[in-house]
């Protein structure tokens, strides 16, 4: 599941065209969350990021994390970088959000319990009112989350 970004699109791999600085990524498990909210904020402070803006940032990330590693065992991966004034995340984890029930064909009817929805929906809020912008995506191939903050 390696991306790449160009804009606010995934590619097949190839790096932005303003070539982002500070790229880090790391592969976690559900387990490893905490560790991985680390070597954000190590990122974070690294590039520069005020400490302020740095713990929504943090905060930010940790709930991508958890909306790609929500649904059991799964292996996702946190990519971090700068371009220009803005900090971007992005988490991809092969596990799915929403799930279809047996015999229905992928983007036909989903099936989710009320617990998981509303720790979704919760999720999904916190991370827009940290971030700047966010898109959560799920299909056939996981968990896709992009959220991205201006820094200064």
């Amino acid at each position: 599941m390696n991306t790449r970004m160009l804009g606010w699109q995934a590619t097949d791999g190839r790096l932005p065209l303003s070539a982002p600085h500070g790229l880090a990524e790391r592969a976690f498990r559900q387990g490893d969350v905490p560790a991985v909210r680390l070597f954000t904020r190590a990122f974070g402070a690294r590039a520069g990021i005020e400490p302020g803006r740095l713990t929504d940032f943090v905060l930010a990330a940790s709930e991508a994390m958890a909306c790609a590693t929500a649904c059991g065992p799964c292996t996702a991966r946190v990519r971090l970088w700068v371009a220009g004034n803005r900090a971007f995340c992005e988490v991809r984890g092969d596990g799915v959000l929403l799930r279809s029930p047996p015999g229905i064909r992928p983007g036909g009817p989903v099936q989710t319990d009320g617990r998981h929805s509303e720790e979704e929906a919760l999720r999904r809020w916190v991370l827009k009112q940290l971030s700047d912008y966010v898109s959560v995506a799920s299909g056939p191939d996981g968990v896709w989350v992009l959220l991205s903050m201006t820094v200064s």
